[in-house]
């Protein structure tokens, strides 16, 4: 079957609902100029939206969903350019023929955008209620106290507590979910008609990714506006949107209908996507495997925090990990959940003495190992590795592959010589899935799922026995995670290897550990076999985990 067949420049159900057609793009296109030449980085995208409901564009990274949505409202940057033959019509609008002055009165007021990440979306140096105001002024003409108020109302709309004194905060004093929450205001100010949700909530707790779109659905019915939003997790496209464009480098494969697309997708690209949800389960433990490799007991740790002003500081102590016990066998994974600021990476940078305990003890194979200094852990260091968030922060952009994989050799003297140390390198690569002729390569020039791979090459090179994975599957996209998920228990197959698996994605920590463990505020609230913790929780807490992971509608 053709992909003109499957992706007509027409939606499959136009016109039957009766439903006002609010939004009509066709034929969008977008280059970029780049050194050495042109990106096509949109092909000939169209689609259409009506009133009060919500299409999905859906696609791994690079797919052309945000570069798309960008075009509408002609955000794009000096290298890009709009093709000529691009038709946007909104409400009747030609957005492509209008003016830049036309433009800044169309967005915000006919059409607005929360974007994924509202740290970088919003400005440090002014309040919350500021910039809220500065986007009422700028389409209505009030005073500043009826801007102000209005700001509140928005708030309390958005479901912020305590509205009033939030408008004097600055944004660093708000919690993320609190921030994507003054994104939503702030993009609702003015009523638009249309609201572009670019990954709302991929950086979120799932409790507060729930509670963000059930907040945005619940907004949308109310006001009747058009919602297109753009995500990698499927999830969500099944639970909140009435219809599905599928992307993929920078062209729509298939479009449809939700409960059609995922009953029957036809394109190979829409069915490859749709099985690469987080699948299966961990390898089951040898009989008689009881040998402990990490143990916790009554670890803890506290924070010394200043709260009050400058002259009059006031101290307190924060137990950030609370007199917690943990036992990690051979060969095993081990989850550690729970909603962010639960402890949950604190408690594992303290069991491998990335951080101080203030009391308890922590033991490494049969050895005690709480109250060694950096000196006196190092040749312990080649067998305890850490796996980050953030493959990029942790890899030194200005190192080769080569040099970013050696440095671990060289420092704990592993190799007989520099011959011998390239080789242990390359098979790293290759065990970690990528090809080993990238040596010279650094870390920009990769995906973030290759990044992700060469940091676990780095883990795995110093062939250790315990692996700290914090977050490692967060920023990726569901594909890349299911190919790191199958990487992660092949290598434990094959080494032997041990794990602590920080995560909030109770998918992927479903797929890949033996046992979990939920944490609550510096507390474990509940421990067990992942099977039954995650079908049968016993408290209230895990039970909400549970349902804002597999069923967010709840």
């Amino acid at each position: 079957m053709t992909q003109a067949n499957l992706a007509p420049a027409e939606r499959h159900d136009l016109g039957q609902h009766g439903r006002e057609l609010i939004l009509d793009a066709r034929n969008v296109g977008v280059d970029f100029k780049v050194e050495g030449g042109v990106v096509h980085a949109v092909r000939d995208v169209s689609f259409q939206l009506h009133k009060g409901e919500t299409i999905a564009l859906v696609g791994e990274s690079g797919s052309g969903k945000s570069v798309t949505a960008r075009a509408l409202m002609k955000l794009l940057t000096k290298r890009a350019s709009i093709l000529p033959q691009t038709r946007i019509s909104l409400a009747g609008k030609d957005v492509v023929a209008m003016s830049d002055r036309d433009m800044r009165k169309l967005r915000g007021n006919d059409i607005a955008m929360i974007f994924q990440e509202p740290m970088s979306s919003l400005n440090p140096v002014y309040t919350i209620g500021q910039q809220i105001c500065e986007i009422i002024h700028l389409h209505n003409r009030v005073s500043r106290q009826e801007a102000m108020n209005r700001a509140e109302k928005l708030l309390e709309e958005v479901r912020i507590p305590e509205p009033r004194a939030r408008l004097n905060n600055y944004p660093h004093q708000l919690s993320g979910g609190q921030r994507q929450r003054v994104m939503i205001a702030m993009a609702l100010a003015n009523r638009p008609d249309v609201l572009i949700a670019d990954e709302p909530t991929t950086a979120l707790d799932v409790t507060v990714q729930a509670q963000i779109l059930n907040l945005i659905k619940d907004l949308k019915d109310k006001y009747g506006m058009a919602v297109i939003l753009i995500t990698h997790d499927l999830t969500i496209v099944r639970q909140f949107s009435d219809y599905v464009y599928v992307m993929q480098n920078g062209v729509v494969q298939e479009h449809n209908g939700t409960e059609a697309l995922f009953g029957n997708p036809r394109h190979a690209y829409t069915r490859h996507l749709l099985a690469s949800e987080p699948r299966g389960q961990a390898l089951p433990l040898e009989d008689g495997a009881h040998e402990t490799v990490l143990e916790g007991r009554n670890v803890n740790v506290t924070f010394t925090l200043r709260r009050g002003g400058f002259f009059k500081p006031d101290f307190f102590d924060l137990k950030a990990v609370d007199n917690l016990d943990i036992k990690l066998m051979r060969h095993e994974t081990l989850g550690i959940v729970g909603e962010s600021g639960s402890g949950k990476t604190t408690f594992g940078q303290a069991l491998v003495r990335l951080i101080g305990n203030q009391g308890g003890q922590i033991w490494f194979d049969g050895e005690r190992i709480d109250g060694k200094d950096r000196k006196a852990m190092r040749p312990l260091r080649s067998r305890m590795q850490i796996v980050f968030q953030d493959p990029f922060a942790s890899l030194n952009p200005r190192m080769s592959i080569r040099q970013i994989i050696e440095e671990g050799l060289v420092v704990n003297n592993i190799g007989a010589n520099g011959r011998d140390r390239l080789e242990r390198v390359r098979q790293a690569l290759r065990d970690a899935g990528l090809p080993d002729n990238i040596l010279q390569r650094f870390p920009h020039e990769f995906s973030g799922g290759q990044r992700q791979r060469i940091a676990i090459a780095r883990a795995i090179a110093l062939e250790p026995e315990f692996i700290l994975l914090d977050e490692p599957t967060s920023a990726l996209d569901l594909s890349v995670q299911a190919q790191i998920i199958d990487l992660l228990r092949k290598l434990q197959d094959e080494r032997g290897l041990s794990y602590l698996f920080i995560s909030h994605d109770l998918k992927v920590v479903r797929a890949l550990c033996h046992r979990v463990i939920v944490m609550q505020q510096g507390r474990i609230v509940e421990e067990g076999p992942v099977t039954e913790v995650l079908s049968n929780p016993r408290t209230e807490y895990a039970a909400r985990l549970v349902r804002a992971a597999f069923d967010i509608a709840a």
